[in-house]
């Protein structure tokens, strides 16, 4: 069985394409022209393409002879990246695959979309879990091309009988990216992205500037690990996937037919507090600890239970396992996946 996945470079291709090759499939990657992580790719053993992913003639090209595809290539907001780019690389992309899928000699038999829970909004102050039933209302341009990519999807399954499904992953991190988690500057730079290019702050106007005001103190310790909760000491949610149980998953629907037409929440397991996850993460590290109070709060969630059900998905890796992979990594001994 042959297979293109797209943005192999990145945490969960690699890992996907090491598992998938060692089950016996041949993978083809795409990589973005001068990918500063393509090493890891090229390491993997398998046939690597050069691709910008707002190419639509190569990236159709890409696609001929594959039996599968995995979309999990995207345009992340940060960094000076216009939402046109956005819609070109995370949309127009998209349909490009597609239409190379319908020239290919080779029949179709799956196409898996890396989607987002972002579609749903999960920045919202009210304590709600998703499911796939729940609507979907993006309230920013990377989730509204991440929404589109999903409609073309399942339009071309429509039209042309295209075996399609959607996987809405959230955030995903890797072994070397756990311990740095829940610092002030990581907690600043999402407080930062919420405000940038006069955004309307999900959180409320009315909190901005106290929101500031705790965040500049917090940065007077930029080695802490914050432990936040609201004004009624209701602690915020960490909702974070391991990248083993995203790889795991994504096999799971390319090998179920109940996965065709389908969307499914692919999650990690079950949030954790914040102030769990941080007092974890200081005694992992010892890193001090801060007890933080905003004046909102913040962790919506997204049930697994459509993928337990339907794909026997059944992710294993706690917040705790995964900080204990981390220090594994960080002592420089074997671990079971590949770093981002």
């Amino acid at each position: 069985m042959k297979a293109l996945i797209t943005g192999i470079s990145g945490r969960v291709g690699a890992n996907l394409a090491h598992e998938m090759k060692r089950r016996g499939y041949e993978i083809r990657g795409l990589v973005m022209p001068n990918d500063p992580q393509a090493y890891k790719a090229a390491r993997l053993g398998v046939e690597i393409l050069e691709a910008d992913m707002a190419d639509g003639a190569r990236l159709r090209s890409a696609v001929e002879g594959m039996d599968l595809i995995i979309h999990l290539a995207a345009q992340i907001p940060q960094g000076d990246s216009t939402s046109e780019r956005m819609l070109d690389v995370n949309t127009r992309a998209t349909m490009s695959l597609l239409e190379g899928a319908l020239a290919s000699s080779t029949p179709l038999k799956r196409f898996v979309l890396a989607s987002t829970y972002q579609t749903y909004n999960p920045f919202v102050t009210r304590q709600v879990t998703f499911d796939e039933e729940t609507p979907q209302k993006p309230i920013d341009i990377y989730a509204l091309t991440k929404l589109l990519s999903e409609e073309i999807c399942f339009a071309y399954m429509r039209e042309y009988g295209l075996p399609v499904t959607s996987l809405r992953y959230c955030s995903i991190k890797a072994a070397n990216e756990v311990l740095g988690m829940l610092h002030p500057a990581w907690l600043n730079y999402f407080i930062e992205m919420t405000l940038a290019k006069n955004r309307i702050p999900w959180f409320g106007v009315e909190h901005i500037e106290e929101t500031k005001a705790i965040m500049s103190d917090l940065l007077g310790t930029p080695d802490a690990v914050c432990g936040v909760s609201d004004r009624d000491g209701e602690p915020w949610r960490l909702v974070v996937t391991d990248v083993r149980d995203v790889a795991a998953g994504t096999i799971l629907a390319l090998e179920h037919e109940a996965a065709i037409g389908e969307a499914f929440n692919m999650t990690g397991c079950p949030p954790i507090a914040y102030t769990d996850a941080a007092r974890t993460l200081a005694e992992a590290t010892g890193r001090p600890y801060r007890a933080v109070t905003m004046p909102f709060w913040r962790g919506a969630g997204a049930s697994t239970d459509k993928a337990r059900a339907l794909l026997g998905y059944d992710p294993q890796y706690t917040f705790d396992l995964m900080v204990e992979t981390a220090l594994a990594h960080e002592r420089g001994e074997p671990i079971d996946q590949i770093p981002n």
